[in-house]
């Protein structure tokens, strides 16, 4: 815990970061309380796909263990479900419509090409950002 609360500062609700200016103090901000941590990291510029990282820590004979889960904002993972469920059902109704009926055309060719752009949308920079906190956090704590 003593680790993590050198690199975690407390939440702000509105942080200025400014480009190519000084990195801040601590790379994460967030909370940590007992055994439990939830955290995300501080970045300059936007990026809605930043993992929020909720951990919890146990005790075990020689060291501990640690519990992590990682998961998108509540706000962006709403955006992703709506325009998701929106393009893909659109686009699975216009598919089996071409099916049934091909002069309609092949709407569904770009309907689902914006369900699969959604898709890596999300995913891509989620993973990248993922994979970057699991490496921070395990040089960290080991």
């Amino acid at each position: 815990m003593n680790r993590l609360d050198e690199v975690v500062t407390p939440p702000k609700f509105f942080r200025i970061n400014i480009p190519f200016g000084a990195p801040p103090a601590k790379p994460y901000e967030g909370t940590i309380s007992d055994n439990t941590f939830k955290i995300s990291r501080i970045i300059t510029g936007r990026n809605s796909f930043l993992p929020m990282i909720e951990g919890e820590i146990y005790s075990k004979p020689f060291g501990c263990s640690i519990k992590v889960r990682m998961s998108l904002h509540k706000i962006v993972l709403a955006f992703m479900i709506l325009w998701l469920w929106t393009t893909g059902s659109i686009g699975m109704f216009s598919l089996f419509a071409w099916f049934v009926e091909p002069s309609v055309g092949a709407i569904f060719v770009p309907i689902l090409g914006m369900f699969f752009f959604g898709w890596f949308l999300c995913l891509i920079p989620f993973k990248i950002e993922a994979k970057s906190a699991i490496k921070f956090l395990s040089i960290l704590l080991t």
